[in-house]
């Protein structure tokens, strides 16, 4: 029997560990072989939207949360709540998480099985911090005065790397409300808190930045540039999540360490905005019993221990965040702290609405980059990133 799966972000840094992942499946399961179909990210969405509309679709697929919902109102995935609950691992996923992706679905049913989670930031150079006499930056007055230190444009050396391209609007929000301490999306009318003061006084100061402390061509910077700008040297401090530590780690050995972006001084207190992706059944396949069977093996503690070890995330198993390699790792153990503290929000960012990513992508994206234009040209922000009712993002209800 052969069963389907499409990675969602193929290349050289995840596609062999998938293949390994899928040896040791069929070692176990020999009457079952796993098909792996390897997408670019870029291309994946439309890809999966394709094969939603033309029925077409593969028996397991790697989800990232931000498309649960779509895919789920779409009737493409298939509810996996009876298996679940007969798993004899459940009870080692970390409930939140579990919670979480069961939150992304109007009917609360999980539609997908989380093995890895990831926060963001910031990854910087020691060896620019040191050399510059400076410490990682705690707070966000350290943070903004840093990135300027470690700037001196005529050397090409920047203090930042901004990723105003592709993925830029994801970063800004976990940062500014990070900054504003600010712990709902919506207010109790339904009107995104988006346009807060406290939320708009960041992007000002963020935007600044642009051309400032940043290269001129960061504007564009999906993440392959803005790591290749850190890596190189170009720039000190970037924003990213622990899913690039081992691409940092390959390329700079021990010239780079993270720390969380800070706690927000307005408040005192932490906000953060946790990413976890794993994987789904679709709801066409023919095959359901034995996509539960690779969904539970890719989600067992031990390849979850695998997986996040080689592309350096967090697990969801609490007995893979007992190995050897979460309790090393720096920036696990971090993220993990600031979980278990009881003064830290966790954020709920809108991706269980259909339209989400396409206003991310279609306008956000386009207007932050005409935003950091107009910041650096005039040196002011006098127009909020939105358009027509002049809304960062619009009420969404």
């Amino acid at each position: 029997m052969t069963i389907t799966f499409w990675d969602d972000n193929a290349g050289p840094n995840r596609t062999p560990f998938y293949q390994e992942i899928f040896k040791r499946f069929e070692q176990k399961y020999p009457n079952i072989h796993v098909e792996y179909v390897g997408v670019p990210q870029q291309s994946w969405k439309q890809k999966m939207d394709v094969a939603i509309a033309s029925n077409d679709m593969p028996d397991v697929a790697a989800v990232a949360n931000n498309f649960v919902s779509d895919f789920a109102a779409k009737g493409a995935l298939l509810p996996l709540d009876s298996y679940y609950d007969k798993w004899d691992e459940k009870d080692k996923m970390i409930p939140s998480v579990v919670n979480f992706i069961r939150s992304l679905s109007p009917d609360k049913k999980l539609y997908m099985l989380p093995n890895t989670l990831f926060m963001d930031l910031y990854w910087y150079r020691t060896d620019k911090i040191k050399d510059a006499g400076l410490n990682p930056p705690q707070t966000w007055d350290d943070f903004f005065k840093d990135v300027d230190k470690l700037t001196d444009a005529g050397k090409n050396q920047f203090g930042y790397g901004m990723r105003g391209g592709t993925g830029s609007i994801d970063q800004l929000t976990r940062a500014m409300y990070a900054y504003s301490g600010i712990t709902e999306y919506f207010d109790k009318n339904g009107k995104a808190t988006v346009n807060d003061p406290k939320n708009i006084e960041f992007v000002k100061k963020f935007a600044a930045l642009y051309k400032k402390d940043t290269a001129a061509s960061d504007v564009t910077n999906g993440y392959k540039e803005m790591v290749a700008e850190f890596n190189s040297g170009t720039a000190a401090i970037i924003q990213h999540n622990f899913g690039s530590y081992n691409d940092n780690l390959k390329a700079l050995g021990d010239k780079f360490a993270g720390v969380l972006l800070p706690k927000s001084a307005i408040t005192g207190k932490a906000v953060v905005v946790t990413n976890p992706n794993g994987y789904s059944a679709m709801k066409g396949t023919k095959h359901p019993d034995e996509a539960w069977k690779l969904l539970s093996f890719l989600a067992s503690s031990d390849i979850q221990t695998y997986w996040n070890q080689n592309i350096g995330q967090m697990p969801t198993n609490q007995d893979s965040m007992n190995s050897d390699y979460a309790k090393n790792a720096k920036h696990i153990q971090d993220g993990a702290k600031i979980l278990a503290d009881k003064d830290t929000t966790i954020l709920s960012v809108p991706v269980y609405l259909p339209d989400y990513a396409s206003i991310v992508s279609q306008r956000l994206e386009p207007n932050f980059q005409k935003a950091a234009d107009r910041q650096h040209d005039r040196g002011r922000f006098s127009e909020r990133l939105g358009q027509g009712d002049g809304e960062i993002v619009p009420r969404l209800q």
